[in-house]
């Protein structure tokens, strides 16, 4: 499980673009759910540890999942649940924390967004909530 925080500050998306092996892609700030801790939680200690932020979590937003095409080579299963949150102190500058894989953070506009490699590959998603949050949390589908 790994909770992601999607933060939209006037109308601008909060992405970090991280390192996993020999690709760099860009994603929505957050991590693994650890056992016993609340998506809210770990939220907040993810948000603390790789960007300095404090956030307040609001609501489940969508749940996509990755899985991947060759489980024999590259087993893996994640379930991503993206969640509103709103950061604690507005002016609070984005620096990066303890976390070495993410190399950057920035906002991004809704025509920012084209040509970027998001991972997972929810790139409408991402553009339709620059102009307002879903009404009702969405099944974005098993995406690789």
């Amino acid at each position: 499980m790994r909770a992601a925080a999607l933060i939209v500050t006037d109308r601008r998306l909060l992405l970090v673009r991280q390192r996993r092996q020999d690709r760099t892609y860009w994603l929505l700030p957050g991590g693994g759910v650890k056992f016993g801790e609340s998506f809210a939680e770990a939220l907040r200690r993810e948000l603390l540890e790789e960007l300095c932020l404090e956030i307040e979590p609001g609501r489940p937003l969508a749940l996509v999942e990755a899985i991947s095409d060759d489980m024999v080579r590259y087993p893996k299963h994640v379930v991503h649940v993206i969640v509103q949150a709103t950061l604690s102190d507005a002016t609070a500058p984005v620096r990066l924390g303890e976390d070495p894989a993410v190399l950057e953070a920035r906002y991004f506009t809704r025509e920012d967004l084209h040509g970027l490699t998001v991972r997972p590959p929810i790139t409408p998603f991402l553009e339709a909530c620059c102009d307002a949050l879903p009404r009702y949390m969405q099944y974005l589908g098993v995406v690789w």
